[in-house]
């Protein structure tokens, strides 16, 4: 029994791809459209980090006593201010005051 050999494909006539009819009005369109400026990206919103501070014990008892002294709610056994709030609070005095004396924003 012979083997027949694999059909052949018939060669396609190969037609340059013709260019689709432009209207000229239409790219005129939108080149006159425009676009809008390119904004500014917003600002990443802030994140939270965290780190350790290393605080001599003297200047611990010391913000406890003044943390002492702060109004707190009737009949709570609890603080006025919590040491993170009293300790993020100070770093905003201490960022205001920096900014004023370097005139910086």
């Amino acid at each position: 029994m012979a083997i027949s050999p694999p059909p052949k494909k018939k060669a396609a006539a190969v037609q340059p791809e013709q260019p689709k009819s432009v209207d000229e009005k239409k790219i005129e369109a939108i080149i006159s459209r425009g676009s809008s400026t390119v904004s500014k990206a917003e600002p990443e919103p802030d994140k939270i980090k965290n780190f350790n501070v290393k605080i001599l014990s003297s200047q611990l008892t010391q913000i406890d006593q003044l943390r002492a002294k702060r109004p707190r709610k009737p009949t709570s056994p609890k603080l006025g201010i919590s040491l993170q709030d009293w300790i993020l609070e100070a770093i905003e005095e201490k960022i205001e005051r920096e900014k004023k004396k370097y005139k910086s924003t």
